[in-house]
């Protein structure tokens, strides 16, 4: 039990330290991860790690904490991810690029499997609806279309709720997800996170709430398929920052951290 509430417990006791919020609204446009995961069950072990760089062509103004920079992507961006594990490694590139209101997307699973891609062309509605058919190209099982739309609702200059749905041609996979971003007051903040996956043979839902006070802290707590997930985040400054998650699946536990590096 003490190792599934260390993230919650560091990020209070650390409570008493934080300062007076500024309210400072930063602007990033590289934003660059470090990310390792440990699985521990009864019948083995795992261990995974993940590199990725994330760049945009103009710069991206969060929303009021130093991991929240706005619901939609609506400008050119490119994106490097190197992933690796015992039995695995990929890299992957991934991006999109506007012209007006209209986007192109494109995603490389693996560049030395490049029989496995997605293409897809996407329109931007006033800045709130994008919306996007995307074509996925396997070299094993069918190729299938994908449709995906993302909407955001801008309730005040900070505060927005964010949906997004998702699915083949077919009706056959699709998910649905939905975001509440508040400010509450001064330097407190609250996100709410849904989400539900469904396919043909099986289906997950998932939620999560996180709190962030002062100027470098933030805890959460939710579930992932029914299995209990704690997350605390420490923000150094604006350039960095820290998040620890735990989840407790069955008879496994999953650890991870992640370092990010924004600038």
């Amino acid at each position: 039990m003490i190792k599934k509430l260390a993230p919650i417990a560091l990020a209070t006791l650390a409570y008493s330290n934080c300062s007076i919020a500024t309210e400072q609204q930063v602007s990033k446009q590289w934003f660059n991860s470090i990310e390792y995961t440990h699985i521990n069950n009864d019948y083995y072990d795992f261990d995974g790690y993940q590199l990725v760089s994330h760049y945009y062509f103009e710069e991206q103004q969060s929303s009021g904490v130093l991991d929240d920079y706005g619901y939609l992507d609506t400008d050119t961006n490119f994106r490097v991810n190197y992933s690796g594990g015992d039995y695995y490694n990929d890299i992957g590139l991934s991006g999109e690029y506007f012209f007006n209101n209209w986007f192109a997307v494109a995603d490389i699973r693996d560049v030395r499997d490049l029989d496995n891609y997605t293409l897809g062309l996407g329109y931007l509605f006033a800045d709130a609806l994008k919306v996007s058919v995307n074509r996925d190209v396997r070299s094993y099982g069918d190729d299938y279309f994908r449709l995906k739309a993302q909407y955001n609702l801008q309730i005040n200059d900070k505060d927005y709720l964010g949906f997004s749905a998702e699915t083949d041609d077919e009706l056959d996979v699709w998910n649905v997800s939905a975001r509440y971003f508040n400010h509450l007051s001064g330097s407190h903040y609250i996100t709410v996170d849904v989400g539900h996956q469904d396919s043909l043979y099986n289906s997950a839902s998932n939620a999560m709430i996180s709190y962030y006070f002062g100027d470098h802290y933030a805890i959460g707590a939710g579930l992932d398929d029914s299995e209990l997930v704690l997350q605390g985040k420490y923000f150094i400054n604006d350039k960095y920052y820290l998040t620890a998650n735990y989840t407790e699946s069955g008879s496994a536990e999953l650890y991870n951290l992640k370092f990010v590096a924004q600038f």
